[in-house]
């Protein structure tokens, strides 16, 4: 693993490659626990396509993605718009992880009521998902993706951006204060503790 990498555009070539490093990296968020084929087949798909979001890699030798941004505009109209698109993919998927347990199905209504509440406010987007695949954490990729989503969000007009983080993730959590970044408040969703960072652009 070199350090030599570029950020460019997520385009349909990547889905599988940004799907299981989603999956390998956040395995206890939502999403990955509606497993890899849901991902690769329904959400990276559908994202792709959204009209409020847009994803960034990472990649090697022009072929090789090592990590991925997923930044959204609204991130209320960008969930919206994906369940909207699959709706009844989610549906299905959403019930057969609800039976399984009723555990999962209190947490499947909670992440579905708190998905269409974004945490920003009018004139920020949202750094939505961020991961890095193992084995290239530490050479600056994820910086380099913050600060394209931040030149996006320039792009775009907006006055700032905002991530939310688990509030046990110091390490994380400090990376973007030494950034510059600002904590604007906690809050919690399902059950865990959360934190939700500004930084002004």
């Amino acid at each position: 693993m070199t350090n030599n990498f570029s950020i460019v555009p997520f385009s349909s070539q990547y889905i599988g490659q940004v799907a299981n490093i989603h999956y390998e990296s956040l395995p206890n968020d939502f999403l990955p626990n509606l497993g890899l084929d849901f991902l690769i087949n329904i959400f990276y798909p559908t994202a792709l396509e959204s009209q409020h979001g847009k994803i960034f890699i990472a990649v090697e030798n022009d072929t090789h993605a090592i990590g991925f941004i997923l930044v959204t505009l609204d991130s209320g109209a960008f969930l919206k718009g994906i369940f909207k698109d699959r709706l009844f993919d989610f549906i299905k998927i959403g019930l057969y992880s609800s039976f399984s347990s009723f555990a999962n199905f209190i947490r499947n209504l909670q992440i579905i009521f708190s998905g269409f509440s974004s945490n920003s406010s009018q004139g920020s987007g949202e750094i939505y998902i961020v991961a890095v695949c193992e084995s290239a954490r530490g050479k600056g990729v994820g910086k380099s993706l913050v600060a394209r989503s931040i030149a996006f969000m320039q792009e775009c007009h907006k006055k700032s951006l905002g991530i939310k983080t688990l509030a046990s993730n110091k390490e994380w959590i400090g990376f973007f204060i030494n950034s510059g970044w600002k904590i604007e408040r906690e809050f919690q969703l399902i059950g865990n503790d959360y934190v939700w960072m500004v930084i002004q652009i």
